[in-house]
């Protein structure tokens, strides 16, 4: 019999399972077109994938060679018409053994593909998904992902902060998942997550994403505008009023008739500094308000500014700075 190459059946089985990439796709489309015998093979493997019963996972060590022996064997002397309409079904079928029965095989195939990107050069990365959805990493966050789906999904894992902004693909649903074991997932939307060990939060800035945990019918829809946070055992949602969820990304900073004690926090996060207010000076602080925006500025840039607007002094020694009269 005449064997058909092995990274073609790989490319047949990815796309009939739906974890095809890019490349694979246009590989099999070229192959498609280069004769009418092709296309005809192909709707035989694919009818007999749509007509075979769920595969049940089998013996990890699955030998591609030893099936197409089998087959082999299992062909009886025909004449020559009828011999070769038996070896062209009999070598579909032993794709088909290789397709169904080796669920567990597309999962390796998948995993030896999983990807990982780490921004942890101190710089903000971004990432276009193989399904075009966008991703920006903030410092110190990682990202973990597949060329192609895992069971009709499209699964991301994070750790840290990213920003989303997911391709519309209803039959494919987004699902991030962080180390805490929550789970978020989009329902067509571009939002934040920010992960930590014990918790996770998000602000959705278009659509809607639905945030749960793992395992646990619990979750809560958030739409536009809403920030919804899993932790302690507890979920819950409500309006977001912080005009800076994603100033890491943008490089703007806003504040509207905010105190200083609420601006200080922000400035903190930004520039990732340990930044107090004296306690001699906490009540002054809770009563001063700016109103202002700050434009991809340095933080020493910012508090000279603040400084002049409100009347205050600081002091800074390294990433520690104070604030107070």
């Amino acid at each position: 019999m005449e064997h058909f190459d092995t990274y073609l059946h790989e490319i047949i089985a990815k796309n009939l399972s739906g974890q095809c990439t890019e490349a694979e796709s246009a590989a099999l489309q070229r192959w498609l077109e280069a004769s009418p015998e092709n296309r005809a093979e192909y709707e035989v493997l694919a009818k007999l994938w749509q007509d075979s019963p769920a595969a049940v996972v089998p013996r990890r060590e699955y030998n591609t060679a030893a099936a197409w022996d089998k087959t082999d064997q299992a062909i009886q002397p025909a004449p020559s018409r009828v011999k070769a309409l038996y070896t062209k079904y009999a070598a579909a079928a032993a794709i088909l053994i290789l397709l169904t029965a080796g669920a567990w095989w597309l999962e390796t195939r998948s995993s030896l593909k999983k990807h990982e990107l780490a921004a942890n050069d101190g710089k903000i990365k971004s990432l276009e998904l193989p399904d075009k959805s966008m991703v920006t990493l903030r410092q110190g966050a990682m990202i973990r992902y597949i060329n192609g789906y895992h069971h009709n999904q499209r699964i991301v894992e994070l750790e840290g902060e990213a920003f989303f902004e997911i391709a519309s693909d209803p039959e494919h649903s987004f699902l991030v998942k962080t180390p805490n074991q929550s789970v978020i997932e989009v329902l067509g939307t571009s939002f934040t997550v920010q992960t930590g060990k014990d918790s996770t939060a998000v602000t959705v800035a278009s659509g809607s994403v639905k945030l749960g945990v793992e395992g646990d019918t619990a979750a809560v829809i958030l739409n536009s505008g809403q920030r919804g946070v899993w932790g302690n055992g507890q979920l819950y949602a409500n309006n977001n009023h912080n005009l800076n969820f994603i100033a890491w990304k943008t490089g703007i900073l806003q504040f509207n008739d905010q105190t200083l004690l609420e601006i200080l926090p922000q400035l903190a996060d930004f520039y990732a500094k340990d930044i107090r207010v004296d306690e001699k000076y906490r009540e002054t602080a809770s009563q001063q308000k700016a109103t202002i925006t700050f434009r991809n500025q340095s933080c020493d840039d910012v508090l000279h500014e603040l400084q002049l607007l409100l009347g205050f002094h600081y002091q800074q020694d390294g990433d520690s700075i104070v604030i107070g009269q």
